[in-house]
């Protein structure tokens, strides 16, 4: 099943092309918060699916392209992305593969389809913003001490999630990473979560980013170097993980493309629909092609 808002945040769920508003099987959602409503969803799934079922079976469905599509987790409690962790590096005896580790989004950055991503001028010590595109999973019920051979079980499901970032040594020899990834809007999400039974293999996907309709990254979720029953087992020693927290598996550096005013970007990951915004710049062109050091396209 394919969950997402739509509109005024209409709670939906796809079926074929079309979306069918399944509102009326949450209560008190007139008042409810939508990130709220989805948390209620995610933590008791196994009820409301008949639910939503049973008005796919009788309620029209208007076009999704017929509609204004939103983030669907809107603001969630952690929203995490993984550092360094694809397999597109050259090794070397001084930078053996990347230790797991990851770095908070602000609760503020997610956006949907049709938004825009919002660039303030950071100076000369910018020098380029590209957006990530990132296979990501929704945590589906509380998480602490996992085992990795349990760790699949609480994934809810999946969303695609871009990590735009700004580069170059004015913001990136910083002590945090706020400056370079923290800012509000910087973390396009969506159009659905699309729920765990209907990805067979989250770790064979195909992910690829479109700049003004042209292909700049397609990679594959295989070249993980820390796979999700890892990042979950590592993350839930330290904090536990809430239903609705949003976790984004890193991406392949090889491709990485900057964004201007004016910009168009899509992505999508295979299954996940397709995320697409645009970009809004206030400072001049940024045009170096940066890279991670040892990643070469």
């Amino acid at each position: 099943m394919k969950l997402l808002f739509f509109d005024e945040y209409k709670l939906g769920v796809v079926k074929g092309t079309n979306v069918v508003d399944v509102t009326s099987a949450v209560p008190n959602a007139d008042v409810v918060p939508p990130q709220d409503q989805m948390e209620r969803v995610i933590s008791d799934f196994a009820s409301y699916r008949p639910k939503f079922e049973a008005i796919l079976a009788n309620e029209a469905s208007v076009p999704m392209s017929s509609v204004r599509l939103r983030a669907p987790l809107p603001r969630p409690h952690n929203s995490m992305c993984a550092f360094a962790n694809y397999s597109d590096r050259v090794a070397t005896a001084d930078r053996p593969g990347p230790a797991i580790d990851f770095f908070y989004k602000g609760s503020g950055g997610p956006i949907g389809v049709g938004d825009t991503v919002e660039i303030q001028d950071l100076g000369e010590g910018a020098t380029a913003y590209q957006p990530e595109p990132e296979l990501a999973y929704v945590i589906g019920k509380d998480a602490k001490y996992v085992k990795e051979a349990d760790a699949m079980d609480y994934v809810f499901g999946f969303v695609n999630f871009v990590d735009v970032s700004a580069r170059g040594p004015g913001v990136q020899q910083r002590r945090t990473t706020f400056l370079h990834k923290g800012h509000e809007g910087w973390s396009p999400m969506g159009p659905v979560i699309t729920t765990a039974d209907e990805i067979a293999d989250p770790h064979g996907l195909r992910v690829r980013l479109w700049l003004n309709e042209e292909l700049q990254q397609d990679y594959s979720t295989s070249a993980m170097t820390h796979k999700i029953p890892e990042q979950i087992a590592w993350l839930s020693q330290y904090i536990t993980l809430h239903p609705g927290d949003v976790i984004s598996t890193g991406v392949h550096h090889k491709g990485l493309c900057n964004i201007n005013d004016g910009d168009q970007v899509e992505m999508e990951v295979d299954g996940l629909e397709r995320l697409a915004f645009s970009v809004k710049s206030y400072g001049p062109p940024k045009t170096e092609k940066w890279r991670p050091p040892g990643v070469t396209d």
